[in-house]
């Protein structure tokens, strides 16, 4: 059976970025504010922790789990304009210091020649 992998790799600079979209939005798991960083408490399942300044200056530590993480992500490829079918497995990682955003899907249809 073939499978099909798509992968979004991000340095973290670009990955704080879609968590800041992320918490801007109304939507999301992090409180309004600016994303000052992360750090990685898990490698698996990724796990992260988020440093964010609200606007009255209050700084707050919030934990994001992989389902959270995953959130963000494909907020963010629904606002870049990058399809994301339901069907695909989602998952992310953190490799080589870069954040790796891996979609997959079991193709069945794919037939090898014999």
């Amino acid at each position: 059976m073939a499978v099909e992998v798509r992968r979004i790799i991000m340095e973290q600079y670009e990955f704080q970025a879609v968590l800041n979209i992320h918490s801007q939005s109304g939507d999301s798991s992090l409180p309004k504010g600016f994303v000052a960083s992360f750090n990685i408490t898990e490698n698996s399942p990724l796990e992260i922790g988020v440093s964010i300044r609200k606007k009255d200056g209050v700084q707050s530590y919030v934990p994001m789990g992989e389902n959270d993480i995953l959130s963000a992500l494909i907020n963010s490829c629904i606002k870049t304009k990058i399809s994301v079918s339901q069907k695909y497995n989602k998952t992310v990682k953190f490799l080589d210091s870069k954040i790796a955003f891996d979609m997959s899907l079991n193709n069945p249809s794919f037939v090898a020649n014999n």
